[in-house]
Order: C-alpha cells, then structure tokens, then sequence
C-alpha cells in the first residue's frame, strides 16, 4: 500500500473541500476539522484490554508519546445539536504508545483510519461550543521491518470523545478528549462555511 499516494489524494480532497464554493448548502452548514491527536489506538478495544490486565498484573511503566496522528473530519450540521460526518486518520507511529510494544521494537507501524462520525452539541453558541462524538470505523495498519518484511492489518475501529470544545465563530479551534483512533488529546484548527 501506498501512504504517500493515500496522503497526496487526501490531500486534494481537503483542497478541493476548502477552495470549492458550495452554494446548495445553508451557510455555515459545514465544517472542516484539521487536527493532531496523541495517544491513539486503532485496535481501540484490543488496546484498552491490554492497558487494563497490564495495569492489574505489571508494575506500572512509562507511557512514551512517539508522535501525532494527523486527522481531516468533515461535519454536515444536520440540526441545532446534531452534526454528522466522517474523518480520515493517518497514524506515522502506530502502537508505539502500548507498553506492552514498547521494549525493543524495530518494526515500524502506520495506520490509515476511516470513519463516519456524530457529534452532539451540548452547548452551542456563536463562538462557544461544548460537545461530544462518536465514530465507528475502518482501518488498514501496515508493518515493516527494515523493509524486509511487511505486513498489513485491518480491521474495525472506534473513538469515544465525551468531551469537546470549539471557540471561535467561522474560523476557530477545537480540543477534544477521549479513546480510540483519534487519540486520548486531539485539537486543532477548524473551518465553518
């Protein structure tokens, strides 16, 4: 598989997204999210299993944030509380964070995550939102060894972020906390048109 080609053609979408007019759309209808999470998960259930027995049967040990997972979501604002839509996740360090995967690894790990997502609005005012969301997913992970050998993954995936906060009105920016493919802190920077 290839990620730069995947990267370039996300990419183009997100360009097109942005610089294309939308007049069948009510205004400020749309959203587009560009953000960085740390601490993600792509087998999210498999992972939190593991952290869990880890927690009860080993001695604590340290959790290393190696690098940021990079997302593009799209929200449509179905209602006044409900948006829909659908992100893109691309992780350069795939379980790198897992203790358990930590101690001398020499594969390296990158994962393509796509989602389809709700989010429901808490509070929302002109600049001021506090939210949660949801998504199910699919992603596709691929392992090298020193490009001698290679594997490929798949499977289903989920993110849980009970706690959400955009600030700012057309333009602004977003900090959500939760589990899964996004990670346990994402944030960025966030468009309305």
């Amino acid at each position: 598989m290839n990620f730069l080609l995947i990267k370039t053609i996300i990419l183009c979408g997100v360009m097109c997204c942005v610089f294309a007019p939308s007049k069948a759309q009510d205004r400020s209808k749309q959203e587009l999210n560009i953000g960085a999470g740390i601490l993600t998960s792509e087998n999210a259930l498999s992972d939190a299993v593991i952290l869990w027995i880890s927690a009860l049967i080993n001695e604590p040990k340290d959790v290393r944030v190696t690098g940021a997972a990079w997302s593009v979501s799209y929200k449509y604002h179905v209602s006044e509380r409900l948006a829909v839509g659908g992100s893109s996740v691309y992780n350069p360090s795939a379980d790198q964070w897992i203790p358990d995967f930590v101690d001398d690894d020499r594969w390296k790990r990158r994962s393509l995550t796509t989602a389809g997502e709700a989010t429901l609005f808490w509070i929302k005012q002109r600049g001021f939102q506090f939210y949660g969301a949801a998504g199910i997913g699919f992603f596709v992970k691929r392992s090298t060894f020193y490009e001698t050998e290679v594997n490929t993954d798949s499977g289903y995936t989920f993110q849980a972020s009970p706690v959400g906060l955009r600030i700012g009105d057309k333009a602004g920016i977003f900090l959500e906390m939760g589990y899964g493919y996004k990670g346990v802190l994402n944030g960025g920077l966030s468009v309305r048109f």
